[in-house]
């Protein structure tokens, strides 16, 4: 598809909704946020030690964004399992936080088990599933959502609900410190800036046809660089990698050379909200890449604060693979070979 004022052949190749999902995007935020604030639980009453997060693919986006959010002031040590089993250490000073979407991922829910077997503190996030009832039958504290703002039922854009739902479960239980005011504003901020941040990705996802887009990020917005090569995966149907500043420092600039010919096409998030290091580092990051004659496309985010910055590429990224989906002639929605992998996992 290349002709995007043509909406009648978009519905014909979007039947499950996914641009008008993209576009609730930021009241799935506001409404996430409203919900977790009126539920009616109280911050632990046994201290935690320890935080381990459990979720596959989209459904561990919101701690992966917090963690990059909050960076070294995140208060508890933590690990993130996107696998079966929890680790030795949990006991009951861990909080073991389960994310599933739909409520019924199976590593999730093996989690859950051990979790309680281990007696260890819970928290719940998810649309409900067995996972809903797992976290009503054992008095777990819960946000557990409607997902109407998700027209697609798809995971992945109920981002809203994944990043958003979590952060306000961690504030709400006093956990982590979360800036109200500048949350707040940023809604409002990327809700003026929306129709514009569409405009361009929908510009830019020609430049990707048929290239493999590579992204490099850092700091805050290092949760956002997974979530947006998944984008690219599941719903531009594209391979894509990540790599994270400074780390990609210290090997992939060797790799660059070989093949001297490659589809690479590097997206650098560039932030005047990264520390003064980090931002050189960005940028002679760039300059790398440019000498061994890759092609890059710089995106400068506009945030004036990190919140700003994490909803800005969000919004942005999530229309970019969605384009390009649809530039591929893809239904963005559907996962075919997630799908089959399941149903034969499943015999």
């Amino acid at each position: 598809m290349q002709d995007f004022s043509d909406s009648a052949a978009i519905q014909a190749l979007d039947v499950h909704r996914t641009l008008e999902t993209t576009d609730l995007l930021i009241k799935q935020c506001r409404t996430s946020w409203d919900q977790v604030m009126a539920l009616p639980i109280a911050p632990l009453t046994t201290p935690i030690t320890t935080i381990v997060f459990c979720g596959m693919g989209a459904s561990i986006y919101g701690a992966l964004v917090m963690k990059s959010l909050l960076g070294s002031s995140f208060p508890y040590p933590t690990e993130v399992i996107s696998d079966y089993h929890l680790p030795s250490y949990v006991d009951s000073r861990t909080l073991v936080v389960l994310t599933s979407y739909s409520g019924t991922t199976e590593e999730v829910l093996s989690c859950a088990q051990e979790a309680k077997q281990k007696g260890a503190q819970m928290l719940v996030l998810t649309k409900g599933g067995p996972l809903a009832a797992f976290a009503q039958e054992h008095d777990v504290p819960a946000y557990i959502f409607d997902g109407k703002l998700n027209l697609s039922s798809t995971p992945r854009l109920g981002n809203g609900y994944s990043v958003i739902g979590l952060l306000g479960l961690f504030h709400k239980l006093n956990l982590v410190p979360v800036d109200t005011i500048l949350l707040k504003g940023a809604f409002d901020w990327i809700e003026a800036k929306r129709n514009a941040l569409r405009e361009q990705a929908q510009e830019d996802s020609a430049m990707y046809v048929d290239k493999i887009p590579v992204i490099f990020a850092a700091e805050h917005l290092s949760g956002n660089a997974q979530i947006l090569r998944n984008q690219f995966n599941e719903t531009s149907k594209a391979f894509s990698a990540m790599y994270l500043v400074p780390d990609l420092n210290h090997h992939l600039m060797e790799g660059l050379q070989f093949p001297s010919s490659t589809p690479l096409l590097f997206l650098i998030a560039h932030s005047q909200n990264y520390t003064p290091k980090i931002a050189q580092r960005m940028q002679l990051t760039e300059d790398v890449v440019l000498k061994n004659k890759h092609a890059t496309v710089p995106f400068k985010l506009t945030g004036r604060n990190a919140y700003e910055d994490i909803l800005e590429l969000m919004v942005y990224g999530g229309y970019l693979t969605l384009f390009l989906g649809l530039r591929y002639d893809q239904d963005p929605s559907v996962n075919p070979w997630v799908d089959y992998f399941k149903a034969e996992l499943a015999k």
